[in-house]
């Protein structure tokens, strides 16, 4: 595939992480190796490389803090390659010492920038029982050890993490009456917007399906979709619960929170 035709696979995105990644897939090829992203790529770019891997002409494999991840690194990997694959990050956890000082994702996420990290270096955020579980790439774990010493007035500690660790995301499910399944009607459901505003959002590319940006307001939503909408959050519809005796359907979301 040549570079033009990669690049339309992401209109909208930033050239400059296209490019890189354009250009590693072409290195992985060179070498017959595996080639790493060193930044984690958001959701509509790697379930795109995902989705075009026959197409690379190389075998993409993608890995973040869990399988539910938003934030992923991509690994590039020749047919011929007998390379293990073993991403460049690190599980971690951040320890909140303060029993009196109550911190959040944002708190966390406010300290880890803080100190220069730039975001891309850092997969998704967890925080549970006050303590908050991440993914970074590999060569900055013991620079946010040295620097992140505290969390707002809270002092931590940051220790590496197994998989076993990491907490499951947590999740709220939710009934919403709608009159169809198109996108417009359900995003208009999940947001309490009109369905005026609910096409504003959708033609300005603030929804995405299935981690795709979407402006088609007919669209049809699926079981099993999952509708992330920006400042609002990511949803997936698992099913129905049949009508109302008006015909409203009673669609159910999960919403992640």
């Amino acid at each position: 595939m040549d570079k033009k035709k990669f690049k339309n696979y992401f209109i909208g995105e930033d050239e400059g992480i296209i490019s890189n990644i354009y250009d590693k897939i072409e290195l992985c090829r060179k070498i017959d190796g595996t080639v790493y992203t060193d930044i984690f790529l958001p959701p509509q770019i790697w379930s795109k490389l995902v989705e075009i891997e026959a197409e690379l002409g190389v075998l993409v494999e993608v890995n973040g803090l869990s399988t539910e991840s938003e934030k992923k690194m991509a690994a590039f990997q020749s047919y011929y390659s007998g390379e293990i694959v073993k991403f460049p990050s690190k599980l971690i956890v951040i320890k909140n010492n303060s029993k009196f000082n109550e911190l959040e994702h944002r708190h966390y996420l406010a300290g880890i920038l803080s100190t220069g990290i730039k975001r891309e270096k850092l997969g998704d955020l967890i925080v549970e029982n006050e303590n908050c579980y991440t993914i970074i790439s590999d060569g900055l774990f013991d620079f946010l050890k040295l620097n992140l010493l505290s969390v707002g007035k809270s002092r931590v500690d940051i220790d590496e993490a197994g998989s076993k660790d990491i907490p499951s995301y947590k999740f709220e499910v939710k009934e919403y009456l709608i009159n169809s399944y198109r996108l417009d009607v359900v995003v208009s459901a999940l947001t309490n917007v009109s369905r005026n505003e609910a096409l504003k959002m959708i033609s300005s590319s603030q929804v995405m399906v299935n981690y795709g940006f979407k402006t088609n307001k007919s669209l049809t939503v699926k079981e099993g979709d999952v509708i992330s909408i920006r400042r609002y959050g990511k949803h997936i519809f698992i099913g129905s619960e049949g009508e109302t005796k008006k015909g409203k359907i009673k669609g159910k979301f999960k919403k992640y929170i």
